[in-house]
Order: C-alpha cells, then structure tokens, then sequence
C-alpha cells in the first residue's frame, strides 16, 4: 500500500493496477455484513479507484481468454483422439486448470493425473502476462515500473484483516459509493466468465464456445443446472453435429463407417481377426470434407461434462457451503443480467487477438498464456469471423 500513498504521477511512482477475480465481486459485500452481490462490481471497481490504484482491470477478461485458449485446446485435443494420432501426448478428458489450490493439490498428490490437465494458465496469471507486454506497450512503461495487485478469493487470513485494515483506514463504504468503471480493453468480461467463481463453472463457460466452433450455432441451452449446485460429483452430456464440410464432419463421419465396417467385419472374420480390423483405422487423412454432409455426422460428438465439489458433503462444513451457494447463485444471477454470455463474442477479447496474440495457441499466445508445452505438429486454431468464431487447420 506504501505505493497507493505516493500522489499519482509524482517522480518514481511505480504505476499500480488491480484485478479483481469473479468470485470477489459477490462475496465481498459479506465483509459489511450484506448478503451475497448486494454490492456491485461497479461499486467495487470505485472502490479501488479511491484506493489510489491507476488502471482498475476486470479478471473477467482473461477468463474471456482463457475460454479461448483453453476451449480451443479441448477441441485440439478432441480431434487428436479421433484421428487416432500416434504421437499425441495429450489424453482425454482434460481437466480445467484455473485454480491455483487444485494444480497444488495435483502435482503433489496425483502427479499421473498431469498429462490430462490444460496447459493453459490461470486466468490471474493470463492476465498479468498481459500487462506486461500487451499494457507495458499500450503505455510506454518498462514491466519493472508496473505493479499488479491480484484481488483473488483465496486470500491467507493475516493478508485479508490488512486489506480490511487498509479499506477501513481510508474510510471507504462500498455499499454507499455511485457505480464506477473497468479500464478497457482489460476490463471487459462476459456473463460466461463470471462463471470462473463457482465450481463447474470453467467447463460451462468453455462450453458454450466449444459447441459453436464445431457446430456453427449457439449452444441452445446455455444454462447447465444438471452441474450445478454443491452435492458431490454431477454430470452432462452435450451432443455436439458438426458443421457440413468442417474437418469434425469428416472425423465423426469416418469414425462411424470404420466403425461400421469393423462390426461388419467381425461377424465373417474368423479368431482376432475383427479386433486386428478394427484397431488398424489408423489416422484420417483431410480432404476437405468432400463426400461427407451434416447427416454423415449425424451422429455427432458427446461430450461429457463432470463437476466434482470440492467441499463434499461433511457436517462440519455444512456453514461454509451454505454460503457458498448463496455466492453461486449471486454469480450465475450475474451471469443472465449481461446482453453477452458468451466469450468468443467479447469485443476486448477479439481485439487484443487482432493486434497482439494472433490467434488461440498461436505461437505469442504458447509463449505468454501457456504453462507447459502441448503436442506438437497441426494444430487446431480458431480465428474472428463476423460475429463469432471458426475452425481452421495449420502447422505451427
């Protein structure tokens, strides 16, 4: 805070910036005794400003981002699996990679599970990645001169009691100050991110982008309630037809006639012969989607959603969850105010893609949102069209 206290703009003043994570923007009205979003993030942006920092950034963005990213790496991952490619290091399914607590948890306790987690970054660290080249650029600013503060949900108690120290010390009311604004492009985030903090949550968002890359339409249901909520470990399924002449089309139609043809075959063939068939599809060959139509792929792609709660269902925990499903319910309310919902549709996102990143798992993209490296070879990258997004096939 010793920086805050320095007037802005004055000789060797660091430039200060906070980010503020989804979960923040409904669980901190409990710190004045309200209920779960009674404040606003629009208050809480204010807040900050009176705080003295200089740029106020929404971690909604790189949540936007990390969809991209992450979704795109899903949809790689996917067609790995159906082109049966033999130097795939990548397995299905992928768990999401956004909490900081369950990459611990993991790379101590489960480290076999590594290989089926997304490489892509957190949404904080994505973001600071960002304001050190993508802002640092924008403003003219060595990376050294700028200082991101992180907001974040899982704050150790002896830093949360300062904070609130700090707030009460400047006398700021949160519930009494007039809405105020995110910086841009930094700073705009969809209702999809705000899902980012509740569980499950990563993978709905992910969703309703994954689904219209490979479909071309929007996801009819963006509301997943068949994963939502606190008790235990809940599961979806998500039908997925690919669009005529997508290389998914071809993938899904062609994995259908082997398929076919290996049950045909097993019911001549004689001993191991049928299996020997049937595991000898080998990788699918692209031609561009002739031959094949929308009813080939008719079939489609299932993909299974699983949600698993990490509090269970202990009795002593019974208080916590309890407000944590008060704060659920705040973020998916927040989630339906907004008129954009989902995150390939976020402008600020498209934006810095333009004139910064490329393009999803480009190489930029690999060197600042990546925290481990993927497979190598083709790669699936999606790119902006006129409003939304779409598939397109390349080496890196």
């Amino acid at each position: 805070m010793a920086e805050l206290d320095k007037p802005q703009g004055s000789p060797g003043r660091k430039v200060v910036i906070a980010q503020v994570a989804p979960a923040v923007r409904v669980a901190i009205s409990e710190t004045f005794g309200l209920a779960p979003g009674a404040t606003s993030p629009g208050q809480l942006a204010a807040a900050l400003r009176q705080l003295g920092f200089d740029y106020v950034f929404d971690t909604l963005f790189a949540a936007d981002l990390t969809i991209m990213e992450e979704g795109t790496e899903l949809l790689h991952r996917l067609r790995e699996h159906l082109e049966s490619h033999p130097h795939t290091d990548e397995p299905m399914p992928m768990f999401t990679s956004c909490c900081p607590g369950w990459i611990a948890m993991m790379e101590k306790s489960y480290p076999e599970l590594i290989p089926y987690v997304s490489s892509c970054k957190s949404p904080q660290m994505m973001m600071g990645a960002l304001v050190k080249t993508y802002l640092s650029d924008k403003l003219a600013v060595a990376p050294a001169d700028l200082v991101m503060v992180s907001v974040m949900p899982w704050c150790v108690r002896g830093v949360r009691k300062q904070g609130e120290a700090d707030r009460e010390e400047r006398g700021i009311a949160l519930p009494e100050l007039p809405e105020g604004e995110w910086d841009v492009p930094l700073g705009l985030g969809s209702g999809a991110a705000g899902l980012f903090g509740t569980t499950g949550g990563v993978m709905e968002a992910a969703l309703r982008t994954a689904y219209e890359i490979v479909t071309k339409e929007p996801l009819p249901r963006l509301n997943l309630s068949e994963v939502r909520g606190m008790d235990g470990i809940k599961e979806a399924s998500v039908q997925l037809v690919p669009a005529e002449g997508s290389r998914f089309a071809e993938l899904v139609a062609a994995r259908l006639k082997g398929s076919a043809e290996a049950a045909a075959a097993a019911s001549v063939a004689a001993g191991g012969a049928a299996s020997a068939a049937a595991a000898g599809q080998g990788a699918i060959q692209w031609d561009g989607g002739q031959g094949f139509s929308r009813e080939d792929g008719k079939g489609g792609l299932t993909l299974r959603v699983a949600v698993a709660n990490g509090l269970g269902n202990a009795k002593k925990l019974i208080t916590k969850m309890q407000a944590a499903a008060k704060r659920q319910a705040a973020l998916y309310d927040l989630d339906e105010r907004p008129a954009l919902r989902r995150s390939h549709e976020n402008p600020a996102v498209g934006q810095i893609y333009a004139e910064f990143l490329g393009e999803p798992l480009s190489h930029r993209a690999h060197e600042l949102l990546v925290s481990r490296a993927g497979a190598g070879g083709g790669v699936l990258h999606t790119h902006y069209v006129a409003g939304g997004v779409e598939e397109k096939d390349e080496k890196k």
